[in-house]
């Protein structure tokens, strides 16, 4: 048995327009790309400073939104040294995720440092760093997509 005939989704597909699913495409996300650094089974993680307009004094990974006209990994490496002064390497994507209660996409990557830096933050962004194993960060009070890849185990490479 397939799909009611009143889905928008086979209306779609047969070629009509409903108007709900033009206002789905419509709805706006932000693409946020997030870099997991790990050094010695630990990682770092970022508290949100007081005045951040999104989950104020929540922990995060480093990493932000991407501009018009950068590329995934140009995005990670600019956010990443603007936000803790680190040069980094990119190792590879850990892979994509999303909620349905956030208007947001988060590309997560593996990275590691390329020299040994100290963390320098931007004290309107955040205002703490932390260097944690996957069992610590979950006692901490987490941005929702970083509890949330937690808990599916996108972390658990980390050891």
């Amino acid at each position: 048995m397939g799909p009611p005939l009143d889905d928008p989704v086979q209306k779609w597909r047969a070629g009509e327009s409903p108007a709900s699913l033009s206002r789905m495409a419509e709805q706006q996300f932000y693409v946020g790309i997030h870099g997991v650094i790990a050094s010695r089974g630990r990682m770092l993680v970022l508290k949100r400073a007081p005045g951040t307009n999104y989950r104020a004094g929540s922990w995060d990974l480093p990493g932000g939104h991407i501009a018009l006209g950068e590329t995934f990994e140009e995005c990670l490496l600019r956010e990443v040294k603007e936000e803790t002064g680190l040069d980094i390497a990119i190792e590879r994507l850990l892979g994509l995720h999303s909620m349905v209660s956030e208007p947001y996409l988060q590309a997560l990557y593996s990275c590691r440092l390329t020299v040994f830096q100290n963390v320098k933050l931007q004290p309107d962004e955040h205002v703490e760093y932390r260097w944690v194993t996957p069992e610590e960060l979950a006692s901490l009070e987490l941005i929702p997509y970083l509890a949330a890849i937690l808990k599916r185990g996108m972390l658990s490479y980390v050891k």
